[in-house]
């Protein structure tokens, strides 16, 4: 009887000893000397038209750059050496027609997920902008219409996050646009204004910039607020992405700066750009596996894509 005491007990430590861990907080980041431009995209991107007003901005695991051009009412596709590929839209509301696309997200597949705002709807195409799906409703018991959405974020697992400044809430669903939670409503203590992007973290993290409040918010997987910061230094915070190794970025359209944050909250480096190359209107921000940082600047419709100078 003992010994089979000890096997179970040894296979009980095997088994846990086995099992899957979720990655700890971060607390901790490297500290950030200066940022060095790699390259810049546009206005010019060798199509038929230059960029006009792009907002936002999504890259792949193999390089592909996916931007979304407010001002030609498109989703352009570059390589991962910068050269135009290919595009979709084109004003109106049909499949394959965009009015206003205001931000966009890749899953684990490279399907990409685009917030057609004029449209107030989702689509869903592949990585070779072949269509897969147009999303204007989600369900919760019964179908609620999308009024005003303006981020959104495909996460590995599958889920969607979506910010609807209409519907004064954020929204976590599944593939199939189903309700799992909401999180930032108008009714909650922890209301989100005017949702400007949502990111999610490995932490299980949901970030969101609030444009009106001049805020960032942190939830957790449910929902539930964890933390505010920002306030004391940012006007209108338009994109989050967040670094395990250098901290929470975040651009301010307003103030044409990008920003850095520790995992406290705290600001611990700022940049709006190198010598004559500099930051008007950042609207969109994406940071690769590589520590890589794409910044979208509106104004002056260009991409800078950008490497944090660290310190050894």
């Amino acid at each position: 009887m003992i010994r089979l005491s000890l096997i179970v007990s040894l296979a009980v430590i095997l088994i846990a000893g086995c099992s899957p861990e979720r990655p700890g907080p971060q607390t901790t980041t490297r500290a950030i000397l200066n940022i060095q431009i790699i390259d810049i995209i546009g206005p010019s991107i060798d199509s038929s038209r230059p960029l006009n007003r792009p907002r936002d901005i999504a890259v792949n695991m193999i390089g592909e750059i996916f931007i979304a051009d407010y001002g030609n009412d498109r989703i352009v596709k570059l390589d991962s050496t910068h050269n135009y590929i290919s595009e979709v839209g084109g004003f109106g509301s049909s499949s394959y027609a965009l009015n206003g696309p205001v931000s966009i997200s890749l899953d684990n597949v490279s399907n990409l997920y685009v917030i057609d705002s004029g449209n107030r709807r989702i689509l869903r195409f592949d990585r070779n902008f072949n269509f897969i799906s147009e999303e204007k409703t989600y369900t919760k018991s019964e179908e609620i219409d999308f009024i005003n959405p303006t981020c959104i974020e495909a996460t590995v697992r599958g889920e969607i996050f979506i910010g609807d400044e209409g519907l004064g809430s954020c929204f976590k669903l599944d593939q199939f646009f189903d309700y799992i939670c909401d999180f930032g409503s108008l009714s909650s203590n922890r209301p989100v204004a005017y949702p400007s992007d949502i990111e999610y973290d490995n932490n299980y993290k949901i970030y969101v910039a609030d444009s009106e409040y001049g805020s960032i918010f942190i939830f957790d997987d449910f929902g539930l607020h964890i933390q505010t910061f920002g306030d004391d230094v940012l006007t209108e915070p338009s994109a989050v992405a967040v670094s395990l190794r250098t901290g929470i970025w975040v651009t301010d359209s307003q103030t044409g700066l990008l920003h850095c944050f520790d995992y406290r909250g705290n600001e611990i480096f700022r940049w709006n750009g190198q010598g004559h190359q500099q930051l008007e209107k950042p609207t969109g921000l994406f940071i690769d596996s590589d520590e890589t940082i794409y910044i979208v600047d509106s104004a002056t419709a260009r991409i800078f894509i950008t490497k944090p100078i660290l310190r050894k």
